[in-house]
């Protein structure tokens, strides 16, 4: 395993707790388009982005979360003036975005007949440049919208430009100091790699330096995954990251889901058994943020003490 996997790996005092911003928060959500745009804003408004950014961040942390995660669109929707500005105040207010998600626009495919590698391979290099212009070690390659195969085209060939891609993502990692996890989605959000261990499997073959892979418990969950594939995913030293939410998207309670509920108490005591020191992100629905974000907070600390 590469080195400076490792070190993203663990976090310096065991696992710590974020949140992510962009499944909804209320700034931007993943960017529609292969290039960064001009956001479109009322009069009078100009700028406003980066202080939303700086804004939401901030709220972050007010909740009790040790850090944040956006998605990479946050920084690609951008124009130039307004990424430079939202660096620096980041910069400013000394806060950092470690993590970074749904890397891909849906728009941008990355399997199927025609693609645009060109295309990919720019988007790739800035995220990147962006990604590391603001602190950030790790991207999470979920995408699904980008990487589904389409109907008709063949599963085999489309896991081959997914291996390609997975290389080209390797170099310019290994070029900023990043690393890309591979995260398993449930079939009704991809129809290519949906389960850990699969993920695991990709990604030991590649053997490349800079590519890893991503725990989901909610995906895991839907996908009825055996949570005893952390053990293993652990033991490699590939497992760099990982989500949590509720089978519906909701913010994990003590109230519980009923049974059709995530079991938090037997993933994190699989987690806790498999050694994992790294982080652990909630994923979940951006309209109950201010409500019950703290709420859910406490609760997924408690179950991990108990685990």
């Amino acid at each position: 395993m590469n080195t400076d996997v490792g070190k993203i790996n663990r976090t310096n005092g065991g696992v710590k707790f974020g949140c992510c911003l962009g499944f909804g928060a209320s700034f931007m959500p993943q960017a529609g388009g292969g290039q960064p745009k001009q956001a479109v804003r009322k009069p009078g408004e100009a700028g406003s982005a980066p202080r939303q950014l700086l804004s939401d961040l901030r709220q972050v942390a007010e909740f009790g979360y040790d850090f944040p995660e956006l998605t990479v669109g946050a920084l690609m929707h951008l124009s130039e003036a307004e990424f430079a500005e939202s660096a620096q105040l980041l910069q400013d207010a000394g806060i950092t975005v470690p993590v970074f998600n749904s890397f891909i626009p849906p728009t941008l495919k990355l399997t199927g007949p025609g693609i645009d590698v060109a295309a990919i391979e720019a988007y790739v290099g800035l995220a990147m440049e962006r990604v590391q212009a603001v602190g950030g070690g790790q991207i999470i390659f979920g995408s699904g919208g980008a990487r589904t195969v389409p109907d008709g085209f063949p599963p085999e060939a489309a896991m081959e430009q997914i291996k390609q891609f997975l290389h080209m993502c390797d170099k310019h990692a290994g070029r900023y100091g990043l690393i890309v996890a591979i995260e398993p989605l449930n079939r009704r959000e991809s129809n290519i790699i949906n389960k850990v261990g699969e993920a695991l499997d990709l990604a030991a073959e590649l053997n490349l330096p800079n590519i890893t892979v991503l725990a989901d418990g909610f995906h895991m969950h839907l996908e009825r995954e055996p949570f005893a594939v952390l053990s293993r995913a652990t033991a490699t030293g590939l497992l760099t990251h990982v989500h949590l939410a509720e089978y519906d998207r909701s913010w994990p309670s003590a109230e519980g889901a009923g049974s059709d509920g995530v079991d938090y108490a037997d993933f994190f005591s699989e987690l806790r058994k498999s050694g994992y020191e790294g982080r652990v992100a909630l994923e979940c629905n951006a309209a109950d943020f201010a409500a019950k974000s703290a709420p859910a907070l406490r609760f997924i600390k408690s179950v991990w003490a108990e685990a």
